[in-house]
Parts: structure tokens; C-alpha cells; sequence
């Protein structure tokens, strides 16, 4: 199922612009770029079926056009807003720590898209989930869209990506303004709630808000 093609004239679309990008290749020769079957490419290219945001972005990479391309053809760059993935991974467990903040993937989103989601934050990343202490709202592999705070001590409640004594974990906050505290939880019952108490000593940043999740681990 995709996660991405959000309208009728989209997914019309999707196939041409996969045969046009494949017009020198194979189902064969391709399918060796992308590291997908050609099985599975053999569907996307006939509409039988089309790519979630993981796929869409090897085809992408291999035909060196963008995943935005896939989706809307060429737009002007006033009309596009590009949200980079980092190798860091958001813990929802025992916690990741940070070797970089370098970006190994680029997504390029359309502004009218992102309109239709009800997102309007313009500093944007996405980030990949690890661990089992989100589930069943996020598991392991998921994709998250995530709004990033200018201001790191400043959040909404909700699920957050934050930074703790240099390891990132993803976890629902929730701010108690009589104690003065913040809730860390955990939507998986079996991981226990931390309490960040005013006189906390060691390093707590809020990276970023959870805007949605892009894409499923499963399904």
C-alpha cells in the first residue's frame, strides 16, 4: 500500500514517469539499480500496484530524479520544500546514540501537499524510528515527519523527538506546570515513565516535534 500518492492524477502519472526513467533499462537491469524485484517493479510499471515511500526513494536515487519528480513531474523550487533524513535513528527503546547529524537522504515535498496534511511548519526532517517502546503507534522501521524546534527547551505535548545526555529517543511528553516537571512515557505499557525534574543536571533537548508518520515498517 502507498503512503504517498495522494490523488488520482498522481498515481496516473507514476507509471509514465517510471517508463521514462527506465527507457535505457530492463526490468532486469533495473531492478539490480533500485535493489528491488522485478517482479515488484513489473507491477509498478503495468499499475498494478505502486511504491511506498522506502521504494520510491531507490528509484529515485537510481534514476537520479527525486521523489517528488515520481510524484508531480517537474515543479519550480518555490513550490517544493526539501526535508533532509538523518543518520541518527529515534530510539522508542534503550536509546541511539548520536555519531551525526549529517543527512543521507533528501526529500523534496510538495508545498501544496503538505497544505492538504495541515502542516505548515517549514523546517522539516525525517527520521526513522527504532525500537519497541511507541508501539503500537510506532514501530521499528517507521518514518516520521518531524517538525524541528528552534528553541530546544520549548515543546507541545504529544510525541517528540528528544535528545538525552546525547542518545535520541522518540517518547510522548506531557508537562506538569504545577511540579514543574515533564513526563517522558512510553505508549507500550511494558516501558515504565520518566519524570525530568527542574533540577535535572544532565542534557535534555526537545529535537522536534512528530507531524505524522510517512511511512509504515509494516504494510
Amino acid at each position: 500500500m502507498s503512503l504517498v500518492f495522494n490523488k488520482k492524477r498522481d498515481i496516473d502519472k507514476f507509471p509514465e514517469r517510471l517508463k521514462e526513467v527506465m527507457k535505457n533499462d530492463t526490468l532486469r537491469s533495473f531492478s539490480q539499480k533500485t535493489g528491488l524485484s522485478s517482479t515488484v517493479l513489473h507491477g509498478y510499471v503495468n499499475s498494478k500496484s505502486y511504491p511506498s515511500l522506502d521504494r520510491l526513494a531507490a528509484i529515485a536515487e537510481a534514476s537520479g530524479k527525486t521523489v517528488e519528480w515520481f510524484i508531480n513531474g517537474e515543479l519550480p523550487n518555490n513550490d517544493i520544500l526539501i526535508a533532509y533524513q538523518y543518520d541518527f535513528k529515534a530510539s522508542a527503546g534503550l536509546g541511539a546514540l548520536v555519531v551525526s547529524e549529517n543527512p543521507v537522504a533528501e526529500f523534496r515535498l510538495s508545498k501544496e501537499w503538505l497544505v492538504r496534511q495541515g502542516i505548515r511548519d517549514t523546517n522539516l526532517c525525517i527520521v526513522e524510528v527504532r525500537g519497541d517502546s511507541m508501539e503500537p503507534t510506532l514501530e521499528e522501521g517507521d518514518l516520521m515527519l518531524v517538525a524541528l524546534n528552534d528553541d530546544r527547551t520549548e515543546f507541545k505535548d504529544g510525541i517528540n523527538v528528544i535528545n538525552v545526555n546525547g542518545e535520541i529517543y522518540v517518547k510522548r511528553l506531557q508537562r506538569d506546570f504545577i511540579e514543574g516537571t515533564i513526563e517522558v512515557k512510553s505508549d507500550n505499557k511494558e516501558y515504565k515513565t520518566n519524570v525530568i525534574h527542574p533540577d535535572f543536571k544532565g542534557q535534555f533537548e526537545v529535537i522536534g516535534r512528530l507531524l505524522r508518520v510517512l511511512q509504515r515498517a509494516k504494510g
